[in-house]
C-alpha cells in the first residue's frame, strides 16, 4: 500500500512539474509576442514634394507598409478661419502656395504618429549669383536658399544655411527690374566651438547695370568672437529710398583661429541663410 502511494505522489509531482514548464513557457510567448507588437509600431508615411518651388509642385504621400491606409490635412495661408480635417489620401495632388501638409498612416484601427512637411512657394523671382565658393557639406537648399523666404534655425544642422571656409562671402541679387530700397538685412550665424564666426562686417552696394556699384551702407560685427552662445545676427540698415536693379551683399571673413582657440590657426566658416530686402 505505501509502494502505490509513492508511485501516486512521484506521478502527481511529475504532472505539476510539466503544467508549470508550460505555464513558463506560454508566459515566455506572452513576452515576445508582445515584443513583436511593439517592434511592429505602425511608421508614419513618407511626404514628397519640391521643399522650394516657383509656381506649382505635386505632393505624393507613400505609406512605408502597403496595407496601411493614409490621411492627410494641408494647410495654407486661405486655411486661417477653416476647420479642416483628416481625410483619405488617394493620389497626388498639386499646391501652388506655400503649404503645410500633415499625414498619417492607420492599419487595422491603430495609427502611426502625425508627419509634418512644409513647402514653401517663393516669395519673388529673383536671380541669384554668388561669388563665393560654397562648402559641399553646407548648400542648404540650393541655389536660392538665401532669397527663398525662409530663415534659418538656430539650430544649423538641420540643413537650412550656407557655408563658407576660409574666404568673404559676395553674391549678387537681380531683381529683374529696377526696385525701389529702403531696407537690407542679411542674417549669419555663431557657433565658435564648431569654428563658425560672425563676419568682421558686411557691406551692402547697389547699381543699375551690374558693373558700376556704389556703397550703401556698412555695418559691423558686435559680438565678440569669444561668445561661447550659439545664435544669430541680423545685419539690417535702413537708407534713405535708393532704386537698384542689382544688389551686392559682401560679408568680410574674421580670419584664422586666434591663440586663444584650442585650435588656433584653424580656418573659420561663414554661415549665411536669408537676405531681404524691403
Amino acid at each position: 500500500m505505501k509502494k502505490g502511494l509513492l508511485v501516486l505522489s512521484l506521478l502527481m509531482l511529475q504532472i505539476m512539474d510539466a503544467q508549470n514548464y508550460s505555464q513558463d513557457i506560454n508566459a515566455a510567448r506572452g513576452t515576445e509576442d508582445h515584443a513583436s507588437t511593439a517592434q511592429e509600431a505602425i511608421a508614419p508615411p513618407v511626404i514628397k514634394a519640391d521643399r522650394i518651388f516657383d509656381f506649382f509642385t505635386k505632393v505624393e504621400i507613400t505609406p512605408q507598409n502597403p496595407n496601411d491606409k493614409i490621411y492627410y490635412m494641408t494647410l495654407d495661408t486661405g486655411d486661417a478661419n477653416k476647420k479642416k480635417k483628416f481625410t483619405v489620401y488617394k493620389k497626388s495632388f498639386t499646391i501652388s502656395r506655400t503649404t503645410q501638409v500633415q499625414a498619417y498612416a492607420q492599419r487595422k484601427g491603430d495609427k502611426s504618429s502625425v508627419i509634418t512637411a512644409n513647402f514653401n512657394r517663393r516669395p519673388n523671382y529673383w536671380e541669384i549669383t554668388t561669388l563665393s565658393k560654397v562648402n559641399p557639406q553646407y548648400t542648404a537648399t540650393g541655389k536660392f536658399a538665401l532669397i527663398d523666404g525662409i530663415k534659418g534655425d538656430i539650430d544649423w544642422k538641420k540643413g537650412d544655411w550656407q557655408g563658407y571656409l576660409g574666404q568673404n562671402f559676395e553674391t549678387v541679387i537681380d531683381f529683374q527690374s529696377p526696385l525701389q530700397i529702403t531696407q537690407i538685412s542679411s542674417t549669419f550665424l555663431q557657433d565658435y566651438k564648431l569654428l563658425i564666426l560672425m563676419p568682421k562686417k558686411v557691406e551692402y552696394y547697389a547699381s543699375m547695370n551690374a558693373k558700376d556699384y556704389f556703397l550703401l551702407d556698412t555695418i559691423d560685427n558686435d559680438i565678440d568672437p569669444k561668445d561661447e552662445k550659439v545664435q544669430t545676427k541680423d545685419f539690417t540698415t535702413e537708407i534713405l529710398p535708393t532704386e537698384a536693379r542689382y544688389l551686392k551683399v559682401k560679408a568680410y571673413y574674421s580670419g584664422k583661429l586666434p591663440g586663444w582657440h584650442q585650435k588656433k590657426g584653424g580656418e573659420t566658416y561663414i554661415f549665411v541663410d536669408e537676405i531681404s530686402v524691403k
